[in-house]
C-alpha cells in the first residue's frame, strides 16, 4: 500500500500524541516543547485541536498501511497585519521511515495546499542548525535562510541555534 498524506482527524489524536512523545524523546534538540510539557497535554486536547482547527490551519499525517509514520503542521497567522504568513511546526518522521520521502511528501503537500490561498504570501519555519537533513530538505523545496537565532533553545546545559527560513510565493502564480 502506498504512503498516504492526509489531514489528521480527531480519531488520529492518540497516534499523533504518541508520535509527538517519540519525537520529543528522540530529537530533543529539534523541538521547542519539552517531553514533560507534552506529557501534561491530554490526548483530548489534541483531538479537539484536530476537530476545531480553523480551515486555514493544516495538521497533516503520513500513513503507511494505516499507521502514522510522520507529521507536519501549518498554522496561519491570525492578525490583520500578519495574515499573509503561515508557520510550519511539528515536522517529524519516525526513524525507521526516514529517507523514504515521507518528510518531503508532507512538506510538499503543506506547500501545495497553502498556495491555493491567494492571500497567503509566505511560509516560515525554524530548524535547529544541527538538523542537517531537515535543513537540506527545506532548501530543496525552496526555503531560504534569512537569519540564525543564537541560543534559540536550551536543552539541559546545551544551547541550540536555529535557522529561520522562509518560502515566498510568487504572487503571479496564485
Amino acid at each position: 500500500m502506498p504512503m498516504e498524506i492526509r489531514i489528521l482527524l480527531e480519531p488520529d489524536a492518540q497516534a499523533w500524541w504518541a508520535m509527538r512523545l517519540e519525537a520529543l524523546r528522540a530529537e530533543p534538540y529539534a523541538f521547542g516543547k519539552a517531553v514533560e510539557e507534552h506529557q501534561a497535554t491530554p490526548v483530548e486536547t489534541i483531538a479537539a485541536r484536530f476537530r476545531d482547527a480553523p480551515s486555514e490551519d493544516l495538521h497533516l499525517g503520513a500513513f503507511e498501511n494505516g499507521v502514522l509514520i510522520g507529521t507536519a503542521t501549518l498554522i496561519r497567522d491570525k492578525g490583520v497585519k500578519d495574515r499573509h504568513k503561515a508557520h510550519i511546526y511539528a515536522v517529524y518522521v519516525a526513524s525507521p521511515h526516514r529517507g523514504k520521502g515521507a518528510g518531503r511528501a508532507l512538506i510538499a503537500e503543506l506547500i501545495d495546499r497553502a498556495k491555493r490561498d491567494p492571500s497567503l504570501e509566505q511560509i516560515l519555519l525554524a530548524v535547529a542548525t544541527v538538523q542537517t537533513a531537515a535543513r537540506e530538505l527545506y532548501r530543496s523545496l525552496g526555503f531560504e535562510t534569512f537569519g540564525i537565532e543564537p541560543r534559540a533553545l536550551k536543552v539541559g546545559k546545551d544551547y541550540i541555534d536555529e535557522d529561520h527560513m522562509i518560502l515566498r510565493f510568487d504572487q503571479s502564480q496564485h
